[in-house]
């Protein structure tokens, strides 16, 4: 079964947290940015998993939540180092999933 269009976002932004997390952490030893990003990551992972396979609004909804996270942790740290990577990047990508997957939720409700 080829995946929908829309779960190609989920996969990607999941794709590029995990790839940050490794980042920070051979950078720079970071073993919180290793989990958190593991984390945030399974859960996109998971959205996708029930996008693609025809839950639509549960994917969204928990692609939205892992969104609000990106931006609840990115964006306080953006707040306070104005860097705009990777804080400035990771809160800009968490608001751009956010607004696709809470309209997309919206329209599977």
């Amino acid at each position: 079964m080829p995946i929908p269009g829309e779960a190609h976002p989920t996969f990607a932004v999941g794709g590029l947290v995990l790839g940050g997390g490794l980042l920070g952490f051979l950078k720079s030893g970071s073993k919180a940015s290793l989990i958190g990003s593991s984390v945030v990551s399974a859960a996109y992972a998971g959205a996708g998993y029930l996008i693609t396979n025809g839950d639509g609004f549960q994917g969204h909804a928990l692609a939205s939540t892992a969104a609000i996270s990106l931006v609840g942790m990115f964006g306080k740290k953006f707040m306070k180092t104005r860097s705009l990577f990777p804080p400035g990047f990771y809160a800009m990508l968490g608001l751009a999933s956010l607004a696709f997957h809470g309209k997309k939720a919206l329209e599977w409700k």
